[in-house]
């Protein structure tokens, strides 16, 4: 093996090593067993061609996903002042590696998807310019989030592109073009990553600080409302000696299950205000447009439950007061009984934002003049959101070896194996894919739920979560 390949790969590992010490591992084997189960869905349904356009593309994600939220945030950590000086050179490499991985994500996308259809072709456009607004995004610049917020219509609102773009789009020479015109940018986005200067790494480590501090998945209480509600609900929880709420104000703030259905809620409503407005408006293609925007609306309540199974799932983050809500009068007293109330708390929480998420899913689907076929694949697509569930049932008495990105995935792989389960009784019975993977993922979190609640009652006393670290 050449020297500096061997270089690129114990720069990889050790980056990786800065998020989670199996982080490779675990994104070694998880990457392929995606793309097969892909290629295989594709096979089944569509042919060779389409199922080889599909492995590439799923490789080709899962590599863009470890690279943005593993790599460059730990190799961000490497590029530290101290280390220049004791690894000369490891700047250059980093940004070499950095870019390698990048160019050849976005060469597979642009040549596994060049001549597709116009629609499609959008989607890998958006991801392609998304990956660079992440990047910053993850190592703490604001500028990531002007990007991912500027470009995010464009994955839903294709109709608005006037018809001669499209047709641009489908040529099969527009993805190649493009990815070679987002080198410019995307040597830009690396560089500002990796600063030379002391000074603005310590400066941009503070803003990825800060970022991470207040971000969607903390949902921090600095605003007026949220204090009031937050006082609210613990009163009413004080108030009726609910000790399951409780233990979630306890927990620290953003866990309580009112702010996550009044955020679905929320979010419902106004993607049926945006379909009211276009309707209102006389807009020559608003039943296209709304049909359009009914499946993105769909699917961005499941995005706003796994955020909150991913915050239950991480107690430790938010110790707020775990010590002293432990020693309430209130509480019970031994380990078992502590456990099974705090359980059984983080399961119903999960289960009504999951409820809460799918009713708003199917009633913006079916009021945005979606068919039945459509509503069964936005139902069937919540029941595959479903595994992210089982997360917060664990011992939280030590801190999780994985963090939120690993575990997302992780619900992820579950949610694949089922859909190749799907595909193989399809072969056999000839049923469709997506309702028999809705079912096998019910069964299966059915099964894991009533084994991770009886080692977690099991477990020592929860909280302070993560004290046996």
């Amino acid at each position: 093996m050449s020297p500096r390949i061997a270089l690129y790969g114990l720069l990889w590992r050790a980056a990786l090593a800065q998020v989670h010490p199996y982080a490779h591992r675990i994104v070694l084997w998880l990457t392929p067993v995606l793309s097969l189960a892909a290629v295989v869905l594709a096979w089944k349904v569509y042919g060779p061609a389409t199922a080889a356009s599909w492995g590439a593309n799923a490789l080709c994600s899962m590599t863009l996903l470890t690279w943005t939220w593993g790599f460059l945030p730990g190799a961000f950590k490497l590029n530290s002042p101290a280390n220049a000086q004791l690894t000369p050179g490891m700047r250059a490499r980093l940004l070499e590696l950095a870019m390698t991985v990048w160019m050849l994500c976005i060469a597979g996308l642009a040549l596994a998807n060049a001549g597709s259809p116009s629609d499609v072709v959008l989607r890998v456009v958006w991801w392609m310019v998304a990956s660079l607004g992440m990047a910053l995004a993850a190592t703490g610049n604001g500028a990531g989030s002007v990007v991912i917020l500027a470009i995010w219509p464009l994955m839903g609102l294709p109709s608005v592109i006037p018809d001669w773009a499209h047709a641009m789009m489908a040529h099969p020479a527009f993805l190649p073009l493009l990815a070679a015109l987002l080198v410019a940018p995307g040597l830009l986005t690396i560089r500002t990553i990796f600063p030379c200067a002391g000074d603005r790494h310590w400066r941009q480590l503070e803003k990825r600080n800060v970022w991470r501090d207040t971000d969607g998945l903390r949902n921090r209480e600095d605003g007026r409302f949220m204090r009031w509600w937050q006082a609210r609900s613990l009163r009413r929880a004080s108030g009726r000696r609910d000790l399951g709420a409780m233990l979630l104000h306890g927990g620290g703030p953003g866990l309580q299950v009112g702010g996550i259905v009044l955020g679905i809620a929320g979010l419902g409503l106004v993607g049926l205000a945006l379909v009211g407005l276009m309707h209102l408006g006389n807009y020559s293609r608003a039943a296209e447009l709304a049909l359009e925007m009914g499946w993105m609306w769909s699917l961005l309540p499941l995005i706003l439950f796994q955020m909150h199974t991913l915050m239950l799932a991480n107690l430790t983050e938010k110790p707020a007061g775990q010590s002293l809500l432990r020693l309430a009068p209130a509480m019970p007293a031994t380990a078992p009984r502590f456990n099974r109330l705090l359980a059984s708390t983080l399961l119903r929480s999960s289960l009504l934002a999951w409820a809460m998420a799918t009713v708003t899913a199917l009633a913006c689907s079916i009021l945005t003049g979606a068919g039945g076929d459509e509503v069964l694949m936005v139902a069937s697509m919540c029941c595959l959101a479903l595994p992210t569930m089982i997360l917060p049932l664990r011992n939280h008495a030590h801190r999780s070896r994985y963090n939120s990105v690993l575990q997302w995935l992780l619900g992820l792989a579950i949610a694949g194996v089922c859909l190749l389960v799907a595909v193989v009784v399809r072969g056999v019975l000839a049923l469709p894919v997506f309702p028999i993977a809705a079912v096998f993922s019910v069964l299966l979190v059915v099964a894991m739920t009533a084994r991770r609640y009886r080692s977690m009652v099991r477990a020592p006393f929860a909280f302070p979560a993560g004290r046996l670290d």
